[in-house]
C-alpha cells in the first residue's frame, strides 16, 4: 500500500513545482539503500511573472527591429535613392520614414500579442473564433488596395508600396486578434464580485483606449510614407487614400469591440449602481456618483469621438474634405 503525501498548503501568490529526486543510504561508503523522492515545493508567482515580463521585452524589441530592417531594404531599393537633386532628398525623408513606420509596425506586433495574452487570461478564447475578425481586415485591406490605381493612378502603386502597406497590415493583426479577444470577453457576463467586474472593465476600457492609439499611429505612418514617396499632387492623392483605407480599417476592427465593451458596462451600471430606488435626500450624491462611473467607463462618449481621439488624423482629415468639396 503506498502512502499518499499531504497536501502541501498553497499560499497566494505561489504555484506549486513537483521536485523529483533518489535519497540514498550509505555504510562505510557503500550504499545499502535507495528510495525515490518526489515533493512539491512552492514556488512565488514573482519568479515566472519576471521573467515572462523580460521575455516579452525581448520579444517586442526583436520584433520591432525586423519591422524596421524589412521597410528599410524596401526603402533601399527605391530608385530615387540613386537620384540626384530634390529626388535624391526626398528619397532619405521617404526611407527614414519608412524605418519609422517598419519599427512600430513590428512594436505593434508585439504589443497586440501582450494584450491578447492578457485577455487569454480573463477569459480562454478559441482562436478559432477571432479567426473569422482577422480574416475581414486582411480581406478589407486587400481588396482596398486593389482599387487603389483607381482612386490615385496606375503609376503611383508599386511593388514597394504593396510590401511596405503588408507590413503595417501584418503588424495590425495581433491588434485585432485583441480586440476580437475584448468583445468575446464584454459579450458574456463578466465573472467575480461586483468590484471584481468594475476592475475588469476599467481594465477592458485601458487596454481599447491603448490599442487605438497605436493602430492610430500606424495610419499616420502610412499617411506620411505614401506621402514621401511621390512629388507633388501625387504624393497628396497617395496620403489622403491610404488615411482613409487605414482609418476604414480602423475602424471595423474597433467598432465592435468598443460598442460591445460600452454595452457591457451601461448594464453593469444600470444594474449594481441604480439609482431608482434611492432615498430622495440621497439623490444627488448617487446621481454624481454614478456620473462619475460612467465617465469612468467612457459611457459619456460615443465610438466615433472616441476614435477620433486615437485617431488623430480623423480630424482634419473629415476637415480637408469639407473644405474641398463643400464651399461656403
Amino acid at each position: 500500500m503506498t502512502e499518499q503525501p499531504a497536501p502541501t498548503q498553497r499560499h497566494p501568490g505561489e504555484h506549486a513545482e513537483v521536485v523529483v529526486g533518489r535519497a540514498t543510504v550509505s555504510v562505510a561508503g557503500r550504499e545499502v539503500a535507495s528510495v525515490a523522492v518526489e515533493a512539491a515545493v512552492m514556488v512565488p508567482d514573482e519568479v515566472e511573472d519576471e521573467s515572462a515580463l523580460r521575455s516579452i521585452g525581448d520579444y517586442r524589441l526583436i520584433a520591432l527591429l525586423v519591422g524596421a530592417l524589412a521597410t528599410g531594404i524596401i526603402a533601399w531599393f527605391n530608385p530615387d535613392r540613386l537620384a540626384a537633386g530634390d529626388r535624391h532628398d526626398k528619397w532619405v525623408i521617404y526611407a527614414m520614414i519608412a524605418v519609422v513606420l517598419g519599427a512600430v509596425a513590428g512594436e505593434a506586433f508585439g504589443f497586440g500579442i501582450a494584450r491578447w495574452r492578457e485577455i487569454r487570461a480573463i477569459r480562454r478564447i478559441r482562436i478559432v473564433t477571432i479567426l473569422p475578425t482577422i480574416a475581414v481586415v486582411i480581406a478589407l485591406a486587400v481588396g482596398l488596395l486593389a482599387v487603389a490605381p483607381q482612386f490615385v493612378g496606375n503609376n503611383v502603386v508599386t511593388s514597394r508600396g504593396w510590401w511596405i502597406s503588408l507590413i503595417a497590415v501584418v503588424g495590425a493583426l495581433p491588434t485585432a486578434a485583441a480586440l476580437a479577444g475584448i468583445e468575446r470577453v464584454a459579450s458574456k457576463p463578466l465573472p467575480g464580485s461586483v468590484g471584481a467586474q468594475l476592475s475588469l472593465l476599467m481594465h477592458l476600457r485601458r487596454t481599447l483606449s491603448r490599442l487605438l492609439n497605436q493602430l492610430g499611429l500606424l495610419v499616420i505612418l502610412v499617411m506620411a510614407v505614401n506621402g514621401a514617396a511621390w512629388m507633388e499632387q501625387e504624393g497628396n492623392n497617395a496620403a489622403i487614400f491610404s488615411g482613409a483605407v487605414g482609418s476604414l480599417i480602423v475602424g471595423a476592427m474597433y467598432v465592435p469591440a468598443a460598442t460591445t465593451l460600452r454595452r457591457r458596462s451601461s448594464t453593469f451600471v444600470a444594474r449594481h449602481f441604480s439609482i431608482a430606488n434611492v432615498p430622495h435626500d440621497q439623490l444627488v450624491d448617487a446621481a454624481e456618483g454614478q456620473g462619475k462611473l460612467e465617465k469612468l467607463l467612457g459611457l459619456d462618449q460615443t465610438t466615433f469621438s472616441e476614435m477620433k481621439a486615437g485617431l488623430v488624423i480623423l480630424t482634419p482629415f473629415v476637415a480637408s474634405a469639407l473644405t474641398t468639396f463643400v464651399k461656403f
